[in-house]
């Protein structure tokens, strides 16, 4: 089941660049490191189509081995880890709670993938 994080965080990286390479790529006067920033955006850019495909292919798996239930239950976990991620991408690190706001979002966020778990049981049970 978790390997439905690992799928959705390599798509979401792909869909946010680094600004931080756009304004080097902007400043610079050497044109091997343009070259090289484009082609690291260019390989994002199949990175983000390749993700997306092998999430298809998940889901489509997914419910031709088991039942929706078990999608909806991946989709569950996907969302509950889609703040983190983004936390992640615009931080530069490593999710740390202790720096991470505690609004209503993380709370839902840190609920939903144990959600999942029932979700999972009677869909697979029943």
């Amino acid at each position: 089941m978790y390997l439905s994080v690992n799928l959705l965080g390599l798509f979401v990286r792909g869909l946010f660049p680094d600004p931080k390479l756009d304004e080097l790529k902007k400043d610079t006067k050497f044109e091997f490191l343009k070259h090289e920033i484009e082609h690291s955006q260019r390989a994002n850019v199949w990175t983000n189509i390749t993700a997306l495909i092998l999430n298809i292919i998940y889901f489509y798996l997914l419910i031709h081995f088991w039942n929706i239930g078990v999608v909806i239950a991946v989709l569950i976990i996907m969302a509950g880890r889609l703040p983190d991620l983004l936390w992640d991408i615009r931080h530069g690190r490593k999710t740390d709670p202790k720096l991470m706001k505690h609004n209503a979002l993380y709370y839902i966020s840190a609920f939903l993938p144990w959600l999942a778990f029932p979700v999972l049981y009677f869909s697979l049970y029943n």
